[in-house]
């Protein structure tokens, strides 16, 4: 009879190896990978269109801010003293630039006329928004994460030949709906002026 060799253990190991880098990591981690594209390109898309429709809203708002020179100049024409405080949290989320310097203005009118332009242009965008958003097709994406609920631990388990160790830090993935968009990038507050007396 002729000796026939036994693959060790440690030679096994170095195959899986050898076929583990080809493809790039193990097949979970490919996974987990694709899953985690899938949403950062749909974030990316969102982030591009919502930074397209908000050009006039900045533009908005950098004028009332240029106008009015600083936001409690305005008090006296907001709805009460919470609206500056959303003002330069709008600001801050926004960063309008304007292009060339604006003067500030003391008339009543023009900051008034200023605001209103700023508020219609915030419910512009909203009007635009939550549709766009609500018809965002999740089809595809939800597949991925439907496999990766379905497969990831079974593909980790063959990886790491330890149910336990396989499960550790798992978590299911829910299917992704408007409401995850929306929480991350959500409709603007408007912000409301006093009414007229």
């Amino acid at each position: 009879m002729s000796d026939v060799p036994i693959p060790s253990r440690e030679d096994g190991r170095q195959a899986f190896n050898e076929v583990l880098a080809q493809y790039d990591g193990p097949a979970y981690l490919r996974r987990a990978r694709r899953v985690q594209a899938a949403y950062d390109q749909l974030l990316d898309e969102c982030r591009r269109q919502r930074d397209e429709w908000l050009a006039m809203s900045r533009l908005r708002l950098g004028m009332l801010r240029a106008l009015a020179g600083g936001w409690e100049t305005l008090a006296p024409h907001l709805a009460d003293e919470g609206q500056t405080q959303y003002l330069g949290q709008l600001w801050a989320l926004l960063d309008p630039r304007l292009r060339v310097p604006v003067a500030p203005t003391t008339s009543a009118g023009v900051l008034r006329d200023a605001l209103r332009d700023l508020t219609e242009s915030l419910e512009r965008f909203n009007n635009r928004w939550l549709p766009f958003v609500r018809g965002l097709d999740f089809t595809a994406l939800n597949a991925e994460r439907a496999d990766y609920n379905r497969y990831y631990l079974l593909e980790k388990e063959c990886a790491v030949r330890s149910p336990h160790i396989a499960r550790a830090g798992y978590k299911p993935l829910d299917p992704l709906t408007a409401d995850d968009v929306l929480a991350v990038f959500p409709p603007l507050p408007i912000p409301s002026p006093r009414p007229p007396q």
